[in-house]
């Protein structure tokens, strides 16, 4: 009698031998990690400032400035003031005495994170910072600005949770924005829910997250969303698309697709295999943005367009739920790949040859 072959993404002995650092726990755990960050920024000692700021300033780089990111895109259309995101770039002139501006460094060791920290001070600016420790934990003490301290000892693209959570109950706290809370408890619910269909000891015929790796295995992947939440999950793809499977990936958004890169497919036609394309699409999608993704689904088809419907009631259960699948796809892909997900050589190449020492002869994730 002969069996059947084992597929690749249900090959436990494959999973061990790939994830030698347990990556695959970190994924499944994300729910419980929100969990305590929740729990952490409600019990940070902060009340709402007798004066309003006018605006909300978060800046943060690499997955720091993801969070920041996804915070601003479940917070825009429900803040009271506006709230605006940057990459550790220089603070914007507008940012003064009425703002409130909060710094997120996972590692505390960013030299940007630590200079816009000062200025905002000096600016008279209101200051929040959130990290792990590091320069910027032992200057915001020195200089006496709240912080919300968050736990150590993860990869940076891990700790997704920890810096994005303590991001939105903030604003919730000091009376920026209503019901945050709340939403990002069934948010996490959902997750919880989400995680037993996406898990490993899921198989891949039941199992979305494996399909969709297995669909863009071997493809440069272009990512593709909407103004809003989407915005930030195509990111968050992409990011953990090149860290966790060390394959390329990039982003874009309607309507620029419809209007402005899918005329640069045409130089693909005839290369389809060589690329995978992921329009993420939400329920509540109508009008003119709708009909500009059934329209570039169609015109793109020869390169079998994958279609991925987020679930959730809200844009913030939307938002984790985009989060979550991508994290496991792309996972699933570095087991496709035969990479360990959780070492990152060039960026430990990089930091090695920016701190001027020699190249390290076993890369890895710097914590």
């Amino acid at each position: 009698m002969t069996t059947e072959p084992i597929p690749a993404l249900d090959d436990v002995a494959r999973m061990q031998a790939v994830d030698k650092r347990n990556m695959l726990r970190l994924i499944n755990e994300l729910p419980e990690q929100c969990e305590t960050a929740l729990g952490i920024a409600r019990n940070f000692a902060i009340e709402p400032p007798e004066n309003r700021p006018n605006g909300v300033f978060i800046t943060g780089v690499g997955d720091s400035g993801l969070a920041a990111d996804m915070a601003v895109a479940v917070l825009a259309d429900e803040a009271e003031v506006p709230i605006v995101s940057d990459h550790g770039g220089r603070l914007p002139k507008h940012v003064g005495e009425n703002s409130l501006v909060i710094v997120v460094d996972y590692t505390g060791k960013s030299q940007s994170a630590l200079r816009n920290m000062h200025e905002a001070k000096q600016r008279g600016a209101e200051v929040i910072c959130i990290t792990t420790g590091g320069k910027l934990l032992v200057a915001a003490s020195h200089d006496e600005i709240k912080t919300i301290k968050i736990p150590p000892g993860q990869l940076h693209r891990s700790a997704i949770g920890y810096l994005f959570v303590p991001l939105v109950v903030t604003v919730e706290r000091l009376g920026l924005a209503d019901g945050q809370i709340e939403k990002l408890s069934h948010a996490i619910k959902l997750m919880k829910n989400a995680r037993e269909s996406l898990r490993f000891e899921n198989q891949t015929s039941r199992n979305v997250a494996k399909q969709t790796a297995e669909a863009l295995f071997g493809k440069l992947t272009a990512i593709y969303g909407a103004p809003g939440y989407r915005a930030a999950v195509a990111s968050r793809w992409k990011s953990q698309i090149d860290a966790n499977s060390k394959a390329l990936a990039f982003t874009g958004a309607f309507p620029e697709l419809a209007l402005g890169d899918i005329s640069g497919w045409e130089f693909a036609n005839n290369r389809p295999g060589e690329f995978g394309i992921v329009i993420l699409r939400d329920p509540t999608d109508k009008g003119e943005i709708a009909e500009l993704m059934d329209a570039s689904e169609e015109v793109l088809q020869q390169f079998n367009v994958l279609r991925i419907d987020i679930k959730g009631a809200t844009s913030m259960e939307r938002l984790f739920y985009g989060v979550y699948l991508g994290d496991y796809v792309s996972y699933y892909l570095a087991l496709l790949y035969e990479v360990n997900p959780s070492v990152t050589e060039n960026v430990s190449l990089v930091e090695a040859i920016m701190a001027g020492e020699p190249e390290p002869d076993i890369p890895a994730e710097p914590e």
